[in-house]
């Protein structure tokens, strides 16, 4: 049960109202938040990425990303926490990892192995998703709590064909390549409640100004996400709010000499509380132990042990 407290200022009740809508866009955008390429031979390595989300101008959300190639095999761990007024007033931590395997083909394709994520805080109850893969997508799904018991109906089996995790799909979204090949993708996505598809599509070049000095400023791929709502959301929240949640979101992708691929450097969405922006304020790449032989569960969720 979420913990409750006497009267807020209007301010406070819409943005405790705003934080379970804003964990999908999180999700999301933590997926996006991934980018690296094949190691090379003999070891591991990883691109460590952090994020600072903005809503009305305050920053609420940080995004530590975290994905490790080697060789054959991807890991992409992510710790999404609430920072500033909303760390003190609605503290909550998400935490999500994917695991798969990069096959060899025109490109590098990867296949997702086992997809997890952990959800605790002040707003919501305790929530976790663990979900393995085989090539023809989802075969296992285990959700806490379950669909029956959340408002919502599990995804008919016929659905769940082809689709994979979030996460893998924003790495194959950000493929290596030329500026003009990043972005050109439609994939079907399974989070392990709802089913919904992506599209990519590459606007071409821009320009971002930074307005701060820790934000990306210079030249960047302008891309549209665009999603398409299929099975397993909540049918009240679909009466009511479907037309306010956005199915679009704006990202910038920009390439560094330090970094193997072009990774996203800023991110926008208008919601009906404001346009959030997520903006990159930390990177690098490092070597790194090789990925152990089975995939680590994450522990329950737990907001005292999970990060940040």
């Amino acid at each position: 049960m979420p913990l409750r407290y006497g009267p807020r200022p209007p301010m406070e009740d819409r943005m405790k109202r705003t934080l379970p809508r804003l964990a999908p866009l999180a999700l999301a955008a933590a997926a996006l938040f991934a980018g690296a390429s094949p190691a090379l031979a003999g070891g591991a390595d990883r691109v460590d990425l952090t994020y600072r989300v903005f809503l009305g101008g305050l920053p609420i959300v940080e995004v530590d990303t975290r994905t490790t190639i080697d060789g054959g095999r991807y890991r992409m761990d992510n710790l999404t926490r609430t920072v500033g007024l909303w760390e003190s007033l609605f503290k909550a931590r998400m935490q999500s990892r994917v695991d798969g395997s990069l096959v060899p083909a025109m490109g590098v394709e990867a296949s997702p192995t086992l997809f997890q994520l952990r959800y605790d805080g002040r707003v919501g109850q305790r929530r976790s998703v663990d979900v393995t893969y085989d090539r023809n997508g989802p075969v296992d799904i285990r959700a806490e709590p379950p669909n029956d018991q959340d408002g919502r109906r599990p995804v008919e089996p016929e659905f769940l064909l082809g689709a994979i995790d979030p996460s893998t799909a924003a790495m194959l979204a950000a493929e290596n390549g030329a500026d003009d090949q990043i972005c050109k993708q439609t994939f079907k996505i399974f989070d392990g409640r709802r089913r919904y598809d992506v599209a990519f599509e590459n606007k071409g070049p821009d320009h971002l100004n930074g307005n701060d000095d820790n934000f990306y400023a210079g030249d960047a791929i302008h891309c549209v996400i665009r999603y398409r709502r299929v099975k397993g959301f909540d049918p009240d929240w679909e009466r009511a709010n479907a037309r306010k949640f956005p199915n679009e979101v704006d990202i910038w992708f920009a390439r560094f000499p330090d970094l193997p691929r072009a990774v996203p450097v800023k991110v926008q969405v208008k919601t009906e509380y404001g346009v959030t922006v997520a903006q990159l304020i930390g990177r690098a790449l490092t070597r790194t132990d090789s990925l152990g032989d089975a995939a680590a569960l994450l522990p329950p969720p737990d907001m005292d042990h999970m990060g940040g």
